[in-house]
């Protein structure tokens, strides 16, 4: 009176390597029994949606059994495709219908970008007080979305974003896949040289630039000496010795007092007022 037909299985393969950038074709068998003649749709999904529906698919016969296949190929693997699971439903269009599902997780990679730092030969002389900037640029294919692209900074010990003197430009997308940050100084300390790197990480795909700030120069400071007006002899004196620097300067400061060569008065460790 009625005739049942077996659940198929279903099997969703993909490629062991799966590349942002590049076309990635996925595969679907299907394994029924011989011997059905309804129609045989395959409909791929992802998310819920439908992307690629093949109907009336056509049966390989094998001794013991009919494999139907069917594949759906993605043009271009972006970041966002990591871990999307795609779908293959086939549905046997006998009355009720007979479906049967499998999937396959995707698990993308990135190629290594290319990351260039400028200033790119060590920092040497830079002025301490002065503003100083570090460009980083990262290169990578096409495919990569900006949400995916994490630029970090890292320096000598110590090293700190405060966001007052020392501050990170966001992450910012340009022409033909780059991305760009800055590491920016309001102004230089003594106390800044070291290696800065720019560190960039894509999915599980990490790479990074190095810049050494190898030397600072401390600009030569202002000195001015006052003394009052009056000069009585039988009377004391006070002169004042004002000395004007840039900031940044974390060295010991010392004032030395001398006269026709012989040294009067040493001042060592004089504290600084901004």
């Amino acid at each position: 009176e009625s005739l049942t037909v077996p659940t198929p299985t279903v099997s969703v393969t993909a490629p062991n390597t799966q590349t942002v950038g590049q076309s990635l074709t996925l595969e679907c068998n299907v394994t029924s029994v011989r011997g059905i003649t309804s129609g045989v749709d395959i409909v791929w999904s992802s998310g819920g949606t439908v992307v690629q529906r093949t109907n009336d698919t056509t049966a390989t016969v094998l001794d013991n059994s009919a494999v139907y296949a069917d594949t759906y190929t993605i043009s271009q693997l972006s970041t966002s495709d990591e871990g999307r699971v795609y779908q293959c439903e086939v549905v046997i269009n006998t009355s009720p219908p007979v479906m049967a599902t499998g999937s396959v997780t995707l698990d993308v990679t990135v190629p290594n970008p290319t990351v260039t730092i400028s200033p790119s030969g060590p920092i040497q002389g830079a002025m301490v007080g002065s503003p100083q900037v570090i460009n980083c640029t990262v290169s990578t294919v096409s495919g990569v979305e900006s949400s995916s692209v994490m630029i970090s900074w890292m320096g000598p010990g110590g090293f700190t974003i405060d966001n007052t003197r020392i501050t990170a430009s966001p992450t910012t997308s340009g022409d033909n896949n780059t991305y760009t940050s800055s590491l920016q100084f309001t102004y230089l300390m003594e106390g800044d040289m070291g290696t800065y790197m720019c560190n960039v990480t894509i999915l599980d795909t990490s790479e990074l630039a190095l810049v050494e700030l190898e030397s600072l120069t401390v600009p030569t400071p202002t000195v001015s000496v006052t003394a009052p007006n009056t000069q009585t002899v039988g009377q004391s004196l006070t002169l004042e010795c004002s000395v004007t620097s840039v900031r940044g300067i974390t060295g010991r400061v010392d004032i030395v007092w001398s006269s026709g060569g012989t040294e009067l008065e040493r001042m060592m460790g004089v504290s600084v007022s901004s």
